[in-house]
């Protein structure tokens, strides 16, 4: 069994009080099984933290998600892997280290770090272009969009 992940988020989407928009979707092979979009509750001081945030909140539901599957199929998971188009935050998951850049960033949201730490999690760098957690926030290109045939 196989958990993975995306999450993303835009920086200071919303024109009116400039907080970000974080969405994350969970799949086990080819089927979507969690997904979220929302407003997030703080307004970040950048792009960096603005994806730490929805990161982190990705992070809290693959726990969530990870002690059902595992009850429901009594069984243990492999390291899920959640997918993010943000070096810097991946960076910040991965190093224990408190950097002057981010002691900003409230402490609630080091919780990634911690399960990252205990190998729960693990963020992994993927490229804008192949980042599906993008519809969360975002409006569809319409010239990139593919019909599928219809069945018959």
């Amino acid at each position: 069994m196989t958990l993975s992940g995306y999450t993303d988020s835009d920086w200071a989407g919303s024109v009116v009080d400039r907080k970000s928009t974080s969405g994350y979707c969970f799949s086990m092979g080819s089927a979507m099984i969690s997904w979220s979009s929302r407003k997030q509750s703080s307004v970040a001081l950048s792009t960096a933290e603005a994806e730490y945030i929805s990161a982190s909140d990705a992070g809290k539901e693959a726990i969530w998600l990870r002690k059902l599957l595992g009850g429901l199929f009594d069984g243990v998971l492999e390291t899920t892997v959640i997918q993010c188009n943000n070096q810097s935050c991946v960076k910040l998951s991965e190093n224990p280290v408190f950097h002057d850049r981010s002691k900003h960033i409230e402490m609630r949201y080091h919780y990634l770090r911690d399960m990252v730490h205990k190998g729960a999690i693990h963020l992994q760098y993927i490229p804008t272009e192949e980042q599906i957690a993008d519809i969360f926030y975002q409006a569809l290109d319409c010239s990139e969009v593919r019909l599928l045939p219809r069945q018959a």
